[in-house]
């Protein structure tokens, strides 16, 4: 990742649609169903991504500068504590 997409900024701010009991989100032209529990990770190997300022502003950069296994046992920790454990 180098950036941020566009098409993605009303799935990141949660431009919600509500049609009936159920959200939806509009993604470029296409109108997806949204599930309460989906989280969005964006990875990059470059050490300082360019996010720009609209996208900055919705978007939690972490630096993850470890080891694979570091980083494996902070996702695991990241998931336990929202109730949603898996083995990586």
């Amino acid at each position: 990742m180098d950036g941020v997409e566009p098409v993605l900024y009303p799935l990141l701010r949660k431009d919600l649609i509500a049609q009936g009991p159920r959200y939806v989100v509009q993604i470029g032209d296409k109108v997806i169903d949204y599930n309460e529990e989906f989280h969005l990770f964006l990875a990059t190997r470059n050490p300082n991504p360019l996010i720009p300022p609209d996208a900055a502003s919705v978007v939690t950069e972490v630096n993850f500068t470890t080891t694979r296994a570091g980083l494996r046992g902070q996702v695991n920790m990241y998931m336990y504590g929202k109730g949603l454990f898996c083995c990586l």
